[in-house]
């Protein structure tokens, strides 16, 4: 990422057998976030069923997670302990904000 008080995130990542567990830096905070497979599959237009695929699905795909996390970074007005977590909305809304076709509405 380009932006002023932005870097590129922590490179570890978790599965925890429900959602993909990682943190992202924004404005030199590590903030943790998280990414459900059914979430990661509407980004990827992937089915994953062994968490080894679902992590390699989210390494693909993590520039496109980054960017909607940030985007609902710089959007939030209160900082929350919980998990930042992306919804299949920010998905289509960060396909729409940036010019990509969503492939799951073809």
């Amino acid at each position: 990422m380009t932006d002023a008080g932005i870097r590129s995130s922590a490179p570890r990542a978790r599965w925890d057998g429900r959602r993909v567990l990682f943190e992202v830096e924004h404005d030199g905070e590590e903030v943790p976030c998280a990414i459900s497979s059914d979430v990661l599959r509407d980004l990827t237009a992937r089915r994953c069923f062994k968490p080894k695929d679902v992590m390699k699905s989210f390494a693909e795909a993590r520039p496109q997670i980054e960017a909607i996390v940030h985007g609902k970074l710089r959007a939030r007005i209160v900082r929350s302990p919980m998990p930042l977590t992306i919804w299949s909305n920010d998905v289509d809304d960060y396909a729409t904000a940036s010019g990509e076709v969503d492939c799951a509405k073809l």
